[in-house]
């Protein structure tokens, strides 16, 4: 056997030698139920790599490293969103515990595992379809919007809220009965809930302990959220003043020469933020496609920790993962009110992000209060053609 054989045949060896290789099943052990994910592992040229899947939908793995607890202990990184699920391996099961710094405070979710694929599960006719669902907190009602499907994965949804959605959500239904999840390494939902009727009822849980019920019914059409643009309100009169540090502590204002005379677009966003992930990509391309043309783009970071040391390595990873070609300036921390705070020319300040459009002359023009993602393809096909619609139109302005 030559050489290059012998060396082929030994890394196929050590491939199929880690147990740890291959697809598992594995659950969050939330207070009101679990939540179902896939863990996929690959093993290539003797390192390890993995992701975190809700069907289709994946996360990468930054890093997986052995031998930190023990022999059998594992850490899987995420380190988009700094969080961690650190496991015990024993056969064909795995156990520990997920963390992660949460955007309002460390966070410690039981986690197990065993080895395998999930069974495919399809949606009852009943169930598929959109639905408008009020949610009731403290007294409150807030609007939500359901979608259900089947796909090639089996049971998919998406969640909308006002301000954004959450991302695909996958799982599962049996008779009137159903539980998707989505698990991405920072959003812990999982929605439960069963036909009733014309209506559904359920549980929406968030994070380890919170659980929200909701009742639901077969939407007709009528508008049942408040549109993006009605949300947050500017000072339209006045230029929009900010001053920020950039990532080596140089401070950035509204005056800076390279948004003299420029439509401008502000992104204010967190890295801890799934949605935000999301929208970014499009204003990266508004940028490459319009620069030349006038356009600036400046992103204004809401991080959980107020540390610099701590919040300027996760902001230069997320400028890293995306290309970032324009600012990331460090705003402040992600609590809503005082973000509003920071930024006293904005009403009504609720959601990451939310992206402001500047005339030439410094004067918001428009406010658009969240995202929505690719998990509901119109919503998001919209948003992208919306914002490319503000940016012609504002260029075209003298």
């Amino acid at each position: 056997m030559t050489r290059a054989a012998l060396v082929a045949l030994a890394g196929l060896l050590q491939a199929a030698s880690d147990p740890l290789v291959g697809p598992w099943r594995a659950v969050l052990d939330l207070a009101g139920g679990r939540l179902p994910f896939t863990l996929e592992i690959a093993q290539t040229r003797g390192r390890l790599t993995g992701r975190v899947c809700n069907g289709p939908s994946c996360t990468e793995l930054s890093a997986i490293a052995r031998g930190r607890a023990g022999a059998d202990s594992v850490v899987l990184e995420l380190g988009d969103y700094a969080a961690s699920i650190t496991l015990a391996q024993r056969g064909d099961s795995l156990a520990g515990m997920y963390r992660n710094v949460g955007n309002r405070g460390p966070r410690a979710i039981p986690v197990r595992a065993q080895r395998g694929r999930w069974p495919l599960s399809q949606g009852p006719p009943a169930l598929l379809g959109s639905w408008d669902a009020v949610f009731v907190t403290d007294g409150r009602n807030s609007p939500r919007v359901f979608q259900f499907r089947n796909a090639l994965a089996g049971l998919e949804a998406a969640f909308l809220t006002n301000t954004c959605d959450y991302g695909l959500f996958w799982g599962r239904a049996s008779a009137d009965s159903f539980a998707v999840a989505h698990f991405d390494g920072s959003f812990v939902y999982l929605l439960s809930g069963r036909l009733d009727g014309d209506t559904l009822r359920g549980t929406f849980h968030a994070g380890l302990r919170t659980q929200t019920p909701y009742t639901a019914v077969r939407s007709t059409g009528k508008p049942h959220l408040v549109p993006p643009t009605e949300l947050t309100r500017a000072d339209t009169v006045h230029p929009f003043r900010f001053s920020f540090p950039d990532l080596e502590g140089r401070a950035v204002t509204d005056t800076d020469p390279r948004f003299r005379g420029k439509v401008v677009a502000i992104d204010i966003f967190g890295t801890w933020c799934p949605t935000c992930h999301d929208a970014v990509p499009v204003l990266v391309q508004l940028w490459r496609e319009f620069h030349q043309r006038g356009l600036e783009v400046v992103g204004f970071a809401y991080e959980v920790s107020p540390d610099s040391a701590v919040a300027n390595p996760l902001i230069r990873r997320f400028r890293e993962k995306f290309h970032i070609p324009y600012p990331l300036l460090r705003a402040g921390i992600n609590v809503v009110e005082e973000t509003a705070a920071t930024l006293p020319q904005l009403t009504g300040f609720t959601a990451y992000p939310t992206t402001l459009f500047l005339r030439r002359d410094g004067r918001v023009k428009y406010v658009y209060a969240g995202f929505r993602g690719p998990s509901v393809p119109e919503q998001y096909r919209k948003q992208v053609e919306d914002y490319r619609r503000i940016v012609e139109e504002m260029l075209r302005e003298r």
